[in-house]
């Protein structure tokens, strides 16, 4: 069984969820999915419909709850909250501050209680309506580098870094993915794994010696990650043939590609 970190649930509608479970099936892929309200000048489904999807298909679909965090702290109970109503993960995308801002850390301690991974949002993201609105530092508030600080401080929290950074901080995403344990990172989007050739991701994620290291623990931090929607299932079989053929062109060990294709994330959330 695979497991794809990185699928939105944009729409409500039954027939697009079920046949979001049969590409599910026909891939033998668990979909992380999550919705929720304020991506920028977007609302998605909300957590109640996506937790609502993963008991109606409990074998295909992991409920990922969208975590908002804006102006005013949040409150850390929320997140257990969550956890007790049965999600598994948080997602997290266009804060008010940036993610390592000092409101928003006991959040982060309270995902680590309950063993959530979050899926963070980092690099680039398209203007809308919003920006105007509320005139934030969008980008740089979802820089890889505010995942740094959050990292040190709960080294048992799984963090995905979504988008490797995109093309605004590919190296400063991958050198953090190889600093870090509990830090990870997906090729989630059409700019993403489709922009990214595996030449480039070798010399990303390749150790400063690599004579001396033929571990491919730069690539162990890898998980897979479409960027796929309800609507747009499609997404995430493209996105796995990508991904399988980078593994075949690079060479990677049988276990190295098995983890990026859904073991790795698999443990998280089996623990």
């Amino acid at each position: 069984m695979r497991l794809d970190l990185h699928v939105h649930c944009n729409v409500t509608d039954p027939a697009a969820a079920a046949e979001l479970v049969r590409t599910c099936e026909k891939l033998s892929t668990r979909a992380a999915l999550s919705g929720g309200s304020r991506y920028g000048a977007r609302d998605y489904a909300s957590n109640d419909y996506v937790l609502g999807l993963s008991k109606q298909y409990p074998d295909w679909i992991l409920p990922m709850a969208r975590f908002d965090l804006w102006e005013t702290a949040p409150d850390p109970a929320a997140v257990h909250k969550l956890a007790e109503q049965g999600f598994r993960g948080l997602k997290c995308i266009y804060p008010f501050y940036p993610y390592d801002h000092d409101s928003y850390m006991p959040v982060y301690a309270a995902a680590s209680q309950c063993r959530l991974p979050i899926l963070f949002h980092t690099g680039n993201y398209r203007p809308s309506e919003a920006d105007a609105r509320w005139q934030r530092p969008v980008l740089t508030n979802m820089s890889p580098l505010t995942l740094d600080r959050i990292a040190r401080s709960f080294p048992d929290l799984k963090i995905v870094m979504a988008h490797l950074g995109t093309t605004f901080w590919r190296l400063e995403a991958a050198e953090l993915i190889k600093l870090h344990p509990n830090l990870y990172s997906d090729l989630a989007g059409c700019g993403s794994w489709m922009a990214l050739a595996p030449e480039t991701l070798v010399k990303l994620l390749s150790p400063t010696i690599p004579l001396l290291d033929s571990s491919y623990r730069g690539f162990r931090k890898l998980v897979l990650g479409s960027d796929a929607y309800v609507n747009i299932p499609g997404i995430m079989t493209d996105a796995q043939a990508w991904y399988d053929a980078f593994c075949r062109k690079i060479g990677l060990p049988e276990d190295v590609a098995k983890g990026i294709m859904g073991d790795t994330a698999a443990a998280w959330f089996e623990a």
